[in-house]
């Protein structure tokens, strides 16, 4: 596969370098240490959502198979205030990990920062309860 000129990186945080992180998730190309990215911008959005848990089964997971891609919550609650980021970086340091996936094990600077506010995505979300 061809790599993308562009990928995108989600968080909650302000930041002027993306730093690598362990990451925590489902599959093994889920828990390395570096900067998580995607080629989607689409897919990065749900990762710029700040998110409370609710309870001790607290879940959040995103549905990838449709676009726009479904953010499914269980016993958590979206803080409706809180602005995240989407950054859009050079694709030169990463390696593809998965079908979805990119992975930089080096810091990262990010070429452009666009300002994510939850209530604009608020037709993306659904309650797991509720389906």
């Amino acid at each position: 596969m061809n790599k993308p000129e562009y990928l995108y990186h989600g968080t909650r945080k302000k930041l002027k370098l993306l730093n690598p992180t362990q990451g925590v998730g489902y599959g093994m190309a889920d828990n390395e240490c570096g900067v998580y990215a995607v080629s989607d911008r689409e897919l990065a959005i749900p990762f710029a959502i700040s998110y409370r848990p609710l309870g001790d089964g607290a879940v959040f997971s995103v549905e990838t198979s449709k676009r726009p891609p479904r953010i499914v919550l269980k016993d958590t609650d979206v803080d409706w205030n809180q602005v995240g980021y989407v950054y859009k970086v050079s694709f030169e340091t990463f390696e593809q990990i998965d079908s979805k996936q990119w992975l930089s094990r080096v810091p990262v600077k990010p070429v452009e920062i666009e300002e994510i506010k939850p209530e604009s995505y608020r037709d993306w979300i659904v309650d797991k309860s509720e389906i």
